[in-house]
């Protein structure tokens, strides 16, 4: 019942940003720009480059709203075109370095929940599994940060990153391995109180 009412609210939000109705915009903007930014984020690895990702997102979302047809969440389409806008930054420029503490401090700001990060709060565990989530291409740390920081299903992120369902379960199996392996490597057997 609850998620009909917010649907509706939200299809009533669209209407008007789509008439360019300030607080139509402004309900858009303020509902998603936290994960928008955390998928841009994740893919740059530069403030700087995140933050102008999203405003170009949001920018470009505002400009197609009219043509919007509703066969996926507002939310699904809008982390897709930041996923794009962020794969455009990186043909242009060579990936800067950030640290994957920047997403996490920023989601300690955010109201997202944190549902699969809270047992790495702590600043030891989060160094080591920084170093093993910079050893995993962007698109992949992006998989693991839309799914398991911010839940998003298999159907959601294949609609974001253009994936099919058996390439996001492998990337996601293999980049599971890959960090076990790193963190084996330099925990040893501690590993299974991080894990």
């Amino acid at each position: 019942m609850a998620g009909a009412q917010k649907n509706k609210q939200e299809d009533r939000f669209l209407k008007k940003a789509a008439q360019g109705n300030r607080e139509g915009l402004e309900y858009l903007v303020n509902t998603y720009k936290n994960l928008a930014y955390t998928v841009a984020i994740t893919i740059l690895r530069n403030r700087e480059d995140a933050e102008e990702v999203v405003q170009d997102a949001f920018i470009k979302a505002f400009a197609s709203l009219k043509g919007f047809k509703k066969s996926s969440k507002f939310s699904t389409w809008l982390y897709r075109i930041v996923y794009n806008c962020a794969l455009t930054k990186i043909a242009s420029r060579k990936i800067m370095n950030a640290s994957l503490e920047e997403v996490s401090s920023h989601e300690k700001n955010s109201n997202a929940e944190n549902k699969g990060w809270d047992a790495l709060r702590s600043h030891e565990k989060r160094k080591y599994i920084d170093r093993a989530m910079d050893r995993l291409s962007p698109e992949d740390r992006l998989l693991f940060t839309l799914h398991y920081v911010h839940g998003k299903t298999i159907s959601e992120i294949g609609n974001i990153m253009d994936l099919k369902r058996s390439a996001i379960k492998m990337r996601l199996l293999r980049g599971r391995k890959q960090l076990k392996i790193e963190l084996e490597s330099v925990l040893g057997n501690e590993v299974k109180n991080l894990l």
